[in-house]
């Protein structure tokens, strides 16, 4: 006898045709979903959470600053150290300070702010005693005024032409009667008077003032007004001293007559 086995289908494993059918945009229709009941989110207070950001981010910076601060901070005796260091260098600074405002001649207000005189590119130093040499050296040019006094020359002397007209001599030529003593002590000579310029006899030229001359011991004489006027080109003493010598030796002394 055939058995005939009929399936029977379980209620559970039944798709219902509803859920078989998709809507227009491909969508499986089914039966609404059931409410899942939740329980409400409790409000947040939005300016409570701002402020528990802010206070946590106080406390990390805080934190941070802590720790950089303990890794910053020295020790006892790198404190002690550097204070002890920084006492020297002060007391050495103070003390090349002083030396240097002593040496310089500057306080210690124009060596720190620069005073007039002060070139911060080139410090001042100790200026050295001047030699003898060296301050002769820079010693001003002898004048004629500083050695022979305020009137060297004659002032304006004057000469008459064959027609009565008057005209001028070169001041250099004549040397005040003063002038011409002084240089007769420089070179051991003797004052004398002379018309220079109109010796020969019946010269209708006229002197109206001498020339104050120095004479020399062999007879040779010298115009004591050019002599003076060596003192007016800014030689030295030692530079005019030898221009004398070569005026005395290249004068000759005048010619004998038997």
């Amino acid at each position: 006898m055939a058995l005939h086995v009929t399936p029977v289908a379980s209620p559970s494993l039944m798709v219902p045709e509803a859920s078989l059918r998709r809507t227009a945009d491909n969508s499986t229709a089914g039966p609404p979903a059931a409410k899942v009941d939740t329980a409400p989110l409790a409000p947040q207070d939005a300016s409570r959470f701002d402020s528990l950001l802010a206070s946590g981010s106080v406390a990390k910076k805080s934190a941070a600053a802590a720790i950089a601060t303990a890794a910053k901070r020295p020790t006892a005796a790198a404190t002690s150290a550097a204070a002890s260091s920084a006492a020297v260098s002060a007391t050495g600074t103070a003390a090349a300070s002083s030396s240097t405002a002593a040496a310089s001649g500057l306080s210690g207000f124009d060596l720190l702010f620069g005073g007039s005189s002060y070139n911060p590119a080139d410090p001042p130093v100790a200026a050295a005693a001047p030699s003898t040499s060296s301050a002769n050296a820079a010693e001003a040019p002898p004048t004629a005024q500083s050695v022979f006094g305020p009137n060297v020359w004659m002032t304006d002397p004057i000469g008459l032409n064959p027609d009565g007209s008057t005209f001028e001599y070169n001041p250099f030529y004549f040397a005040t009667e003063s002038t011409a003593q002084a240089v007769a002590q420089m070179v051991g000579g003797t004052v004398i008077t002379e018309n220079v310029f109109t010796q020969p006899a019946g010269d209708p030229f006229v002197q109206q003032q001498p020339n104050y001359m120095v004479q020399m011991p062999n007879g040779a004489v010298i115009n004591p007004g050019l002599v003076a006027s060596f003192y007016t080109f800014g030689f030295s003493q030692s530079q005019i001293n030898t221009m004398i010598a070569q005026e005395v030796a290249n004068t000759p002394p005048p010619a004998q007559t038997t």
